[in-house]
């Protein structure tokens, strides 16, 4: 049975288009321009379903969450066991995960067994946690374990993220050549010339912006150096960023873990960061873009992202005009995953 979604504007992740239906069959977007159930979108915009491209999971809860907000996809970044997080994936109707199993610690004793490890496990990307060894030593990663297990990922062909909160992890990251940079310094603005070394290098960023925001809240009269953290340090880097034309993808560290130093909310959450990525000095189609077409491109997710024939029937339509307002992505109506209806009604705020 096909499904069609008539009446409707379309943002097929890039631009807007002229079609103004698409057509679902066996949980893919099908090139057939007639379905046998009609669902009317009373000239909604339809888009890709969000992906969200850093997140941390507690339980099913999170997915039913996240579908309910359009974000249907998620990439994991450290999961409690194999086991668990392979619980939580292929659930029909709820958000789909991708994961690199367990993030690169301490200690690494052998980079290369640790890669093939995750790669082993089935990991769909290899995560490396980078701290600052004057405050972390001798437990921080030093800087040739951290270059061996990125040149050991990329001989498996996976991509290599690295979490780097301060401005020395952040360059520790940048110099190691990973493919993904998550988080932004709070201490001090990015220096240009990292930012053109990450350009040079095709380096992503994956800023999280709502995480930091709520940790300065969080750190600020906790720490020796609290005063120093201030969340302007991050709007002013990421326009950087941005300005420099480095991929800044949408991400937004949600948790709900007692050892975080701040809980971000699943789903809502995704919708605050692009509205973040917007004052930061995007347009809103660059930050529809960011959590849309950007990620599948960057990640090699070619069978999301996009609304086009062949790829994954996961959707998401709002009411409203988001290419203007940004804000109005919360005024959900219905949302698809893998052609599956997840709600009639959608979430109202």
């Amino acid at each position: 049975m096909s499904i069609e979604i008539c009446n409707v504007r379309i943002f097929d992740g890039i631009k807007m288009i002229k079609q103004n239906k698409v057509v679902i069959e066996e949980g893919l977007i099908s090139d057939k321009t007639k379905g046998d159930v009609i669902i009317d979108g009373n000239g909604g915009l339809l888009l890709p379903g969000f992906i969200d491209s850093h997140v941390h999971l507690n339980g099913i809860e999170n997915l039913q969450e996240t579908a309910k907000w359009g974000v249907t996809t998620m990439l994991d970044m450290a999961a409690p066991s194999p086991g668990f997080v392979n619980a939580l994936k292929n659930k029909t109707g709820l958000t789909d995960i991708l994961t690199c199993y367990t993030a690169a610690l301490y200690p690494v004793k052998d980079a290369e067994v640790f890669v093939k490890e995750q790669v082993e496990l089935g990991a769909d990307y290899i995560k490396i946690i980078i701290e600052d060894p004057p405050f972390m030593a001798p437990r921080a990663l030093d800087a040739g374990t951290i270059k061996g297990i990125v040149e050991s990922a990329h001989n498996h062909g996976k991509l290599v993220f690295a979490h780097a909160a301060t401005l020395a992890t952040f360059k520790m990251a940048v110099n190691a050549d990973v493919d993904v940079v998550t988080h932004i310094p709070l201490e001090a603005q990015i220096p240009q010339y990292i930012i053109d070394e990450m350009k040079s290098k095709s380096t992503i960023t994956v800023p999280t912006m709502v995480m930091m925001k709520e940790m300065v809240a969080a750190l600020k009269n906790r720490l020796p150096n609290g005063r120093e953290l201030n969340f302007d340090h991050v709007k002013a880097s990421v326009r950087s960023l941005i300005k420099s034309g480095v991929p800044v993808i949408a991400g937004t560290d949600s948790n709900r873990s007692p050892y975080a130093p701040a809980h971000v909310s699943h789903g809502i959450s995704l919708h605050d960061e692009l509205a973040l990525y917007v004052e930061a000095g995007m347009t809103p189609v660059e930050a529809l873009q960011s959590a849309t077409s950007s990620p599948a491109k960057a990640f090699k997710l070619n069978d999301r992202g996009m609304i086009e024939a062949g790829r994954r029937a996961d959707l998401l339509l709002v009411e409203g005009d988001p290419l203007l307002n940004i804000h109005d992505t919360k005024k959900v109506k219905d949302v698809w995953i893998a052609g599956v209806q997840v709600s009639k009604e959608g979430v109202r705020l």
